[in-house]
């Protein structure tokens, strides 16, 4: 127990991002961290709070009124398996730490839960408060006294053990066969894939839900049609042992909920004990790289210039590091099934054949409608993609490089902005000309969108990067921790929401329903909205985002 404590301790305090201590960096931070909780977090956990209130009131006549709460429960296990894959990966055999570790008289099981638990606190905070949000709606709903909650205190905090169990089981598994590929970038290329390939599938899977109707479901569930929940309760079983427990005070479900979850970490700590080392050995005490000899290497070597080999530089980190590709690269790939998904389930009587009549015949004004769609999209996209508000975290330990070379503070900035650029423009625009064409959009409002598109991106982008340079989380032992808790990312989905809002609003109810403005002027004001707020962030960066740069080094 003690080794235990002691090294969760220790794994904890790795993933957790250092703090600024300078005073200005710190007020600008702790500002930025309130408009990430008004705008992200808040409006998230209302959403769901508000789903599951109504769902319960509309289903306790029938006596189904827990099935809104276990919906949501079903949901955030489901990404808790998908999202914690990398995670977890990542933890157990990828971080540097492993080599230092293994000549320690530390047993494999204290290694493995010790990390386990380390990936279970981090990634699990929001998903814990979303889960108490639930259960706060539900309880109001039904106006259960609040002792039920007490009762199953334990059950909220634990709920998302069993899939992240699934998740470390699979990754043993996965590493038990792939030590003998005997080169750990190659796997964890591997790994890249299949993480990307479970995205997809997911996302292919729901999309594929055309028809579906959420009314037309409750009354076939009503009706006796259980199937879904009976599959989920097989793969989840905990879930409908939480629900019997705050419902009703069943304490022999609340007994059984513990026993399960034990009977999982078990399971997963006795195939950690015979298969964790002798998977992770042969990884860590293997250098497999490729070492050419200095001549041909010295051949190879074709000299540029400084903004061109810093671009090269930042490019080759971002597709070549697994970590980086999964987490920046992906999203700029995989977004337009995510559309296709939304599209299914929310506007399934709009297919192409309906866009290019509505076109024609200009109803609902469509350009109007793309054009909301346009700019929200590129004002979201770079921030989720999180490549310009992780621009100096991925420099990590060579951040001191940014000084020493001989290349300017000017030139490096516009390289990783140029990057990002690139990047989510291409993302974006890629997918987004071949919808144009699809429905028959005409050459001067494909311009425009581009026009827009490339302004939105711009300012998204400028915005990540300032974020970022205040405090920059350059303590890292691998690229996931570069990540990982760092909260760059999510100020910067904060300002671009709260960018998207403002924007969006006065475009649609505004501009167009209220004034009803005809499209070009609406698309002119756009433009000149986003010049005026990239040329307010070119002129804060050449303020303080350089003096940002010179403050973390100083530090």
């Amino acid at each position: 127990m003690s080794n235990y404590l002691t090294l969760t301790k220790v794994f904890l305090k790795n993933i957790k991002m250092s703090k600024n201590n300078n005073k200005r960096a710190k007020f600008i931070f702790n500002i930025l961290i309130i408009l990430t909780i008004l705008f992200i977090i808040l409006p998230f956990l209302l959403i769901s709070a508000i789903f599951v209130y109504q769902t319960t009131v509309e289903l306790k006549d029938i006596n189904y009124e827990s099935i809104g709460l276990k919906l949501m429960c079903y949901i955030i296990s489901i990404f808790t398996f998908i999202f914690s894959f990398p995670v977890i990966l990542n933890e157990l055999f990828f971080s540097n730490d492993i080599e230092k570790l293994l000549p320690l008289p530390i047993k494999p099981i204290e290694l493995v839960i010790s990390k386990f638990t380390a990936c279970f606190v981090v990634e699990n905070l929001i998903q814990v408060l979303l889960i108490i949000v639930c259960i706060f709606s539900y309880v109001v709903a039904l106006d259960l006294n609040f002792i039920n909650v007490l009762i199953s205190l334990i059950q909220i905090l634990t709920l998302p053990v069993i899939p992240m169990v699934y998740t470390a089981i699979i990754c043993l598994i996965i590493m038990n066969f792939a030590k003998h590929i005997n080169n750990k970038e190659t796997i964890k290329k591997i790994s890249s894939v299949l993480i990307v390939f479970l995205l997809i599938l997911f996302f292919f899977v729901v999309s594929s839900l055309k028809d579906f109707n959420l009314q037309l479901y409750l009354e076939n569930f009503a009706s006796g049609n259980h199937r879904f929940f009976d599959v989920m309760n097989i793969i989840f079983p905990q879930i409908d042992l939480f629900a019997k427990t705050i419902s009703n005070k069943d304490i022999i479900s609340l007994i059984l909920f513990i026993l399960l979850n034990s009977l999982y970490l078990g399971i997963f700590l006795i195939l950690a004990k015979y298969f964790y080392y002798k998977s992770v050995i042969g990884l860590s005490s293997k250098d497999t790289t490729k070492k050419n000899n200095s001549t041909k290497l010295l051949k190879n070597i074709k000299s540029n210039k400084p903004l061109k080999a810093y671009i090269s530089k930042e490019f080759k980190i971002l597709f070549r590091t697994p970590s980086f590709f999964v987490n920046c690269i992906v999203i700029n790939i995989i977004w337009p099934i995510i559309a296709l998904f939304i599209h299914r389930i929310v506007l399934t009587d709009y297919g192409i054949d309906e866009l290019k009549s509505m076109l024609i015949d200009n109803s609902y004004n469509i350009k109007v409608i793309l054009l909301l769609i346009v700019t929200g999209l590129s004002i979201l996209l770079p921030a989720m993609n999180s490549i310009a508000s992780t621009s100096f975290s991925r420099e990590g330990k060579h951040f001191s490089f940014m000084k020493y070379i001989p290349v300017s503070y000017k030139d490096q900035w516009l390289a990783k902005y140029l990057v990002s650029m690139l990047i989510s423009f291409i993302g974006i625009n890629l997918f987004a000309t071949i919808f144009y064409i699809l429905i028959g959009l005409d050459i001067v409002t494909i311009i425009l969108f581009y026009i827009v598109s490339l302004l939105s991106i711009s300012s998204t982008n400028l915005i990540g990067m300032y974020i970022d340079s205040i405090q920059p989380k350059l303590v890292w032992d691998d690229e996931n921790n570069a990540l990982r808790e760092n909260f760059n990312t999510f100020i910067s989905m904060a300002v671009a929401l709260f960018i998207c809002g403002i924007v969006c609003y006065t475009l649609y109810f505004d501009m167009y329903k209220k004034i009803n403005m005809p499209f070009i002027n609406i698309t002119s004001i756009i433009i000149l909205v986003f010049i005026i707020l990239n040329l307010l962030f070119i002129i804060i960066i050449k303020k303080s985002g350089y003096r940002n740069i010179i403050e973390q080094e100083e530090t």
